[in-house]
């Protein structure tokens, strides 16, 4: 029996002398994208301009000779995109793999100048500029834009009337209102941002507003559609701008 109790105190000796086995840490993505914008053609450096990683929700500014760091990144593809003014949009793939720095040179076109001739008589009103920068942006092609005219031809009684059947976008209501917008490509709770009139709106202006006064409204569904003049850093929802009749005074 002293022999049997000896061997267990030996075995309990040696058992509390090994090292404890850790629990298994999650580590953080620690890969990277080192990259600098130039000119491809001058090779400058372009500075300020907007850079977003789709889909991981990073975005941020060059600095004044170009350069960027996007960090804390796991490891997969990701599109990254550059929007600078008086260049193309520029979009790359990147492939990360686990702790990967990639150090890149990233270019960007300049926008070519096609200057027609034109015979200025007066200055255009504040509301005629608002106009014609409304229908360039649909020209362009990104984003869903209601014209005046479709308006008017809605009858709606609400902004969520007119906004119930743009692709890409669900509308979530509580009964006959308090309605909220929910851009299907946005993960769910992302509130959308909206434009008044040029300027961030309030937290009034939701989907339930009348839409008495309004002259037009463009639907920016994700980050990429998204104009340089209505982005923000913390822009991921998506942007509705809504343009109306009593916008700001004439200069």
């Amino acid at each position: 029996m002293a022999r049997r109790l000896s061997h267990l105190g030996a075995f309990a000796l040696l058992a509390a002398s090994l090292p404890g086995v850790a629990a298994p840490q999650q580590v953080p993505p620690t890969a990277s994208i080192v990259g600098r914008l130039v000119d491809v053609e001058s090779r400058a450096p372009v500075g300020r301009a907007r850079i977003a990683i789709l889909g991981a929700h990073h975005e941020f500014a060059s600095d004044s000779e170009g350069r960027f760091v996007g960090d804390h990144l796991a490891s997969g593809t990701y599109v990254l995109q550059a929007r600078a003014i008086g260049y193309a949009v520029g979009s790359w793939v990147v492939q990360l793999g686990d702790s990967e720095t990639v150090t890149q040179v990233f270019e960007l076109k300049r926008l070519p100048y096609v200057l027609d001739p034109v015979v200025v008589q007066r200055r255009l009103t504040f509301s005629a500029e608002r106009l014609r920068a409304f229908e360039r942006r649909r020209a362009s092609g990104r984003g869903y834009f209601i014209t005046a005219a479709q308006i008017e031809a809605e009858h709606p009684h609400a902004l969520v009337d007119l906004l119930r059947n743009v692709p890409g976008v669900q509308m979530i209501c509580a009964g006959a209102s308090r309605c909220t917008v929910r851009m299907l490509r946005s993960p769910r709770n992302c509130k959308v941002d909206y434009v008044l009139d040029g300027f961030p709106a309030t937290n009034s202006t939701s989907p339930d507003m009348a839409t008495v006064g309004i002259i037009g409204i463009e639907v920016y569904r994700t980050l990429s559609e998204t104009p340089l003049e209505f982005l923000r850093t913390d822009n991921v929802c998506g942007t509705i701008v809504i343009w109306t009749r009593s916008g700001p005074n004439e200069p």
